[in-house]
């Protein structure tokens, strides 16, 4: 069956985790994916990351620093449409792999770098990992600790992030090729991965104020939509996201009199400051009355979302992830017989497949010989677009979104901020997350606002007109309800047969619990992310990064333009699907692989300030905190120059000392002793790895973020000015521009029925007389 990637050629130089997932994510959506690796294979190999996020590659082994192999190297990128790097400028120069000495060998091709930190500014030549880039890009300073220290995730979020959105540009980048008549550089740093995770609380506005009070729980944001531990040590989540569910809550442990208690008015986001502690108080004794297991019975019996926490071993054998079949086996010829997760995204007509395990190393039976004889890539001919075009690839695409949410919401401002023009269709009550306040601005930048009675026929009668023009519709609603209204796939598709149609849910569109209301922590609970953080010894943790929302929302994204893609070759269009249950297990890829011998990966706790004591969080002398990344014996060497205190161990020693061992707490004094900055400038003077650890309120004024467009300043029509996330995904020659920050509730209603459907004054006025628009 043809794939939607199909005929494309990609070659991925070996660099970082993001890269390899990107060009994974490409390989298993059709493309043939050559991987190039150093001449006795990646250093990596033998690693449960390498093995999961390299399958369905081809491998060659060239020295592609020495430059002895440069021909080899030239009939490779003559070959590709897209190469995949992973490094900084300055690096990739040395490599003779920037964008203008590949141009001048393709002028087709498609250069994707997930860089660092950046193409621009005083830090782009930094040669950030994916702990470095979780630490200036917010995710380690947000994370939830009793002690409001940085935390450290278990598992590298903002790479798994960059990999995806990198893999989106890549395929929008196909898509305005068609349209340039040429090729163009893209660039997802790690940085934009780790705060395309974060969107809704990188925001600045001099009239927010946090949602959240008092100490932070990692257990969970508020009273009822927490992690508790059950009779028999076993913990669940209880998702109580709104008044219904709070409200079934109280009926469901027996204690209807809490709705009515003066206390906990305005539950369950709305409650006093003042009040949560007494409101846990009363909960968790209760919840400690009975086993988890009868705790999830009757929870589910008065339709409260909650889910047991599970670990990744666990929840990959359920009966729910093998009906998404995201459960495989797969062969791999280092590892032996290994369980992986699936395909994250769901094409109807051009679907995905895992074409292979990771390609064998070199000298081995299973490797075998790769040659490139053709410049398929630099031959392909296309019509030359007659002036530049700035516009973003996605110019001329017209987007539906049904969507709500984050994990809905997302997907569709990430295409408005490829350039499609999205019409976010609301109810007259409206999305149920505007609650969130600025908030919402992180998931509808960029759209127009269109608000309708659905329960009206001629509300239905006006989306079906939309649709009949529109590229794509996205939504996120309970399987079956959009075919209540008649606006499910195959009513829409007759109408319109290149519609492409995505769908975003918790649990996916089939199997045993295809139906259960999907949050992000009830798939964190289940997927095993929780009780990982937590680690073996501590209770789970909540992680304050929605991977799910986050994840599923960009896979969303990821589907839509590889329908897109496929539809140019088809004419049509098709029925795509993602969930937070596929996203829960994409965004952890490289753990979720099972073999004999895989390492321990669920090794974190609530204080998790890194991996070792020379990879961790440290506090300086005012307060604040770095990160320090020392991973060779030069940079331990240079760091103990630096710090003369620190004891006299060999490197490999010192290595092995874990995150609270005596040489973390020599560290910890030196760096007390220490102002952060004088402690970056020296560290940075003796060619030793380290950042600071930013929290929200830092980014705005990282002048590294700022080099790079990595914040925007918007105006929004009710608050004014407003800072939040820019653009992530840059662009050499399709560069768009963010048009709008959110739209108020039907904010175009008028300006979209006269635009897209002709209707007049007249008419309008009848409508809204009528309550049919707002």
């Amino acid at each position: 069956m043809t794939k939607a990637l199909s005929g494309i050629n990609v070659v991925e130089f070996h660099s970082n985790l993001g890269a390899a997932y990107a060009a994974m994510l490409l390989a298993e959506q059709g493309a043939e994916a050559i991987k190039v690796e150093p001449r006795g294979g990646a250093p990596e190999r033998g690693t449960a990351h390498f093995h999961a996020l390299n399958r369905s590659k081809r491998a060659v082994f060239l020295d592609v620093d020495s430059g002895r192999e440069r021909a080899e190297i030239e009939s490779l990128l003559r070959w590709a449409d897209v190469v995949v790097t992973g490094h900084t400028p300055a690096r990739l120069g040395a490599l003779k792999l920037d964008f203008a000495s590949l141009e001048a060998l393709n002028p087709n091709i498609l250069a994707l770098n997930i860089s660092p930190f950046g193409a621009r500014g005083p830090e782009a030549n930094f040669e950030a990992n994916e702990d470095l880039a979780a630490a200036r890009g917010g995710i380690t300073g947000n994370q939830w600790a009793r002690s409001a220290a940085p935390v450290a995730l278990v598992f590298p979020a903002a790479s798994y992030s960059a990999g995806v959105m990198g893999a989106s540009a890549a395929v929008a980048a196909l898509i305005a090729r068609e349209r340039l008549g040429r090729g163009q550089s893209i660039e997802v740093s790690l940085i934009a991965g780790a705060l395309s995770l974060q969107t809704g609380g990188v925001i600045r506005h001099e009239r927010m104020t946090t949602l959240y009070h008092g100490p932070q729980d990692p257990l969970g944001p508020i009273p009822c939509y927490r992690l508790f531990e059950a009779d028999d040590g076993k913990y669940l989540f209880v998702a109580c996201g709104n008044g219904t569910f709070w409200g079934k809550f109280a009926l469901a442990i027996e204690r209807p009199e809490l709705v009515s208690d003066p206390r906990f008015e305005n539950a369950p986001w709305g409650i006093a400051a003042e009040n949560w502690q007494p409101l846990k108080d009363i909960l968790e004794p209760i919840i400690r009355t009975r086993p988890r297991d009868e705790w999830l019975r009757i929870l589910r019996e008065n339709d409260v979302p909650c889910a047991p926490v599970m670990t990744r071993q666990e929840f990959i054998e359920h009966p729910q992830v093998a009906a998404l079949a995201m459960r495989r086996e797969i062969d791999d010829p280092m590892l032996g017989r290994t369980v992986q997760s699936g395909i994250p995204v769901g094409l109807g007509e051009t679907p995905g497949q895992i074409v292979g395990p990771a390609p064998a190393a070199p000298g081995s039976a299973d490797a075998g010989r790769l040659t490139v004889t053709d410049s398929a890539g630099a031959s392909r001919k296309f019509t030359a677009a007659s002036k530049p075009d700035r516009a973003g690839p996605l110019d001329g695409v017209m987007v539906l979104d049904f969507a709500s949410y984050i994990a809905g919401s997302y997907g569709p401002m990430i295409l408005a901020q490829l350039g499609a023009n999205v019409i976010k269709i609301e109810s007259l009550e409206g999305d149920s997350f505007r609650h969130f306040g600025f908030g919402f601005l992180g998931w509808n930048q960029g759209k127009r606002g269109l608000a309708l009675n659905l329960q009206a026929p001629e509300a239905i009668d006006i989306v079906r007109g939309l649709a009949e023009k529109a590229d794509i519709v996205v939504e996120n609603l309970r399987p079956g309800r959009m075919k209540r209204f008649g606006l499910d796939y195959e009513s829409l598709a007759r109408r319109n047969p290149r519609l492409i149609y995505m769908s975003v849910n918790g649990f996916g569109n089939r199997g045993p619990e295809h139906n259960q209301p999907g949050f992000d922590p009830l798939l964190q609970a289940r997927s095993g992310v929780m009780a990982a953080q937590g680690g073996h010894h501590g209770h789970p943790v909540y992680l304050t990064c929605a991977i799910c929302d986050y994840g599923a929302a960009m896979l969303s994204a990821f589907g839509c333009l590889l329908a897109l893609h496929a539809r140019k070759r088809t004419g049509r269009g098709q029925f795509c699907e993602t969930s937070l249950l596929q996203a829960a297990m994409a965004f952890q890829a490289g753990e979720f692989i099972f073999y004999k011998g895989r390492p321990d990966m669920e090794n974190g706790n609530a204080e998790y300030r890194g991996r070792s004591a020379l990879v961790r969080a440290y506090q300086s002398k005012d307060g604040e905190w770095l990160f320090l990344c020392v991973e060779t014996a030069r940079e331990w060497d240079s760091l103990r120059r630096a710090f003369a205190s620190l004891p006299a161990l060999a490197y490999e020693a010192a290595a092995s000392e874990p995150n609270d061992s005596r040489l973390a707490e020599a560290l910890s004094t030196a760096f007390a002793a220490t102002e952060r900055a004088e402690a970056l400038s020296r560290l940075a003077g003796a060619g030793v790895r380290a950042t600071q650890v930013h929290h929200f309120k830092d980014l705005f004024d990282d002048p590294q973020i700022a080099a790079n467009d990595l914040i925007a300043e918007l105006s929004h029509s009710e608050w004014g000015k407003v800072w939040q996330t820019g653009m992530l995904m840059k662009f050499s020659e399709t560069q768009g521009r963010i048009e709008r920050a959110a739209p108020l509730h039907g904010e175009h209603t008028d300006e979209i029925l006269r635009d897209y459907l002709g209707f007049d004054d007249e008419r309008l006025a009848g409508l809204r007389a009528r309550g049919i628009i707002k």
